[in-house]
């Protein structure tokens, strides 16, 4: 068929030998693989180790550790993923615009076109995402063994990072057919990159307006993908410990009644104050400093001044009823002789101290006889708080103002450092669980679909937005 150009000249207009629809796909495949071979396209692979290498350096002591570093390990994981989908076609179409224009109206089949593309660009993303995870694990990131699809974590994390590189390489192919110039395309291209990475929902916390916006970008559900693979909500939290241990030197403190402070240690019901009180001590002393501890207490200097009454003294010692009446024969001669004697009157001729009796029977000279011989026990410090709450000293001070100075540190030895490191850490983590980071094969299945139906899209709009390329005067 001929034309005729301006100047009155007939020309004939090339027409393409193979106009079937599948011998075009082999065709430009086989373009395209010579333009990876010929014209340098092979250099995105070392591009994709050398950025996957700078960014496992980073996340390889936390991923799959903690939640904060699987969660830094997704958003890395996934920015690597758009990247190298991103420019493995950002140019792919509009440097060879004019070529295209002339074999469309010559007789090539866009969907043949862009058929032969994603094929050739699925090639590219799996060697670039199987790159990604071989060079993750040479630097030393340590994948858990087991994966949900396959008995490799490692083999279905890197299918989810071809799924994320294959649907980013379809969205630039479509804006490569949308920019009329390599130029263009290269500048619209950061600005997708940050709109990716922005919305993605993880790192970012996002307005309430723009949560739905999210829905609409790659690395939503492939940041989600990657944590829920990472089992986030089963790692521990490490932030809240990390920042207490900095706080280790921190001085704390405050005024507080004696009776406010012991309601609070004999609450068990605080899982704190529990882990204190169920702390083992070694309540071992000596003789002599069991007797300084109670001689100087004033629950002692009253006991000092009580009267000692020989009926309730009999009770205690040998035994008695409520009329008095002993035992035994020999418990009331012994009564009898103890009412009678001098030994329980005082010097004003009535009942005994308790005071005056203890220095007849030279108590603390005994006591200091034997003031290095060990007494005590292993307790608990519940237990020895309930002693000391009950005792009739500290019952007499319950309104006595008291000022505590102390550091972050002490009362982390008082506990017990392990303890509270692994309370601290599950429940910092208990409140940071994300349902949508749930580590099943529903939710995983659901993010690969969704992926998925991104990559088929864009491959629709890049064959109608080409399907238009006659349209175009440039």
């Amino acid at each position: 068929m001929a034309e005729v150009n301006a100047e009155g000249r007939r020309r004939h207009s090339y027409r393409m030998r193979h106009r079937g629809r599948l011998a075009q796909v082999r065709i430009y495949l086989g373009k395209m693989l010579r333009m990876f071979v010929y014209e340098n396209d092979w250099k995105v692979l070392p591009m994709a180790a050398l950025i996957a290498a700078l960014v496992a350096m980073v996340v390889r002591k936390k991923f799959f550790l903690n939640m904060e570093g699987d969660l830094m390990g997704a958003f890395a994981l996934t920015c690597v993923a758009i990247w190298n989908g991103c420019f493995n076609s950002i140019q792919a179409i509009c440097r060879e615009r004019p070529i295209i224009k002339r074999e469309h109206r010559s007789g090539m089949h866009i969907s043949s076109y862009v058929c032969a593309h994603m094929i050739y660009q699925a090639l590219l993303c799996l060697a670039q995402s199987i790159l990604t995870v071989v060079v993750f694990r040479y630097v030393g990131v340590q994948f858990p063994a087991k994966g949900l699809f396959t008995p490799w974590l490692i083999v279905d994390l890197a299918f989810t990072l071809f799924l994320i590189s294959y649907a980013s390489d379809m969205l630039s192919l479509w804006i490569s057919s949308l920019a009329h110039t390599t130029t263009t395309a290269m500048t619209v291209m950061p600005f997708v990159l940050i709109f990716q990475l922005v919305f993605s929902g993880g790192i970012f916390s996002l307005p309430a307006w723009s949560e739905s916006i999210s829905q609409f970008t790659i690395s939503n559900y492939a940041l989600k993908c990657i944590a829920a693979q990472a089992d986030y909500n089963n790692a521990p939290m490490d932030t809240a410990w990390s920042t207490l241990v900095k706080l280790k030197d921190k001085e704390i403190g405050g005024t507080a009644t004696v009776g406010q402070i012991l309601d609070y240690l004999s609450n068990g019901d605080n899982q704190l104050v529990a882990a204190i009180r169920s702390r083992e001590v070694d309540a071992t002393t000596t003789v002599g400093n069991a007797w300084s501890m109670i001689s100087s207490s004033a629950a002692y200097q009253q006991f000092r001044e009580q009267p000692v009454e020989v009926g309730p003294l009999m009770d205690a010692l040998i035994g008695g009823n409520a009329e008095g009446a002993s035992a035994s024969p020999e418990a009331a001669l012994v009564r009898t002789f103890l009412e009678n004697s001098q030994l329980l009157r005082g010097a004003d001729g009535g009942p005994v101290k308790a005071g005056e009796l203890i220095d007849r029977f030279e108590l603390e000279s005994m006591i200091e006889d034997v003031k290095d011989v060990v007494i005590g026990r292993q307790t608990t410090v519940g237990e020895l708080i309930d002693i000391i709450a009950v005792s009739p000293d500290a019952q007499s001070r319950r309104g006595e103002n008291v000022t505590v100075r102390t550091t972050v540190g002490r009362l982390m030895e008082l506990v017990g450092e392990e303890k509270i490191k692994d309370l601290v850490r599950t429940q910092t983590a208990a409140v940071s669980r994300v349902e949508a980071y749930e580590r099943t094969e529903d939710n995983i299945l659901s993010y690969w679909f969704s992926i998925i139906f991104f990559t088929l899209i864009y491959a629709l709009f890049t064959v109608i937005t080409l399907e238009f390329i006659d349209k175009d005067k440039r």
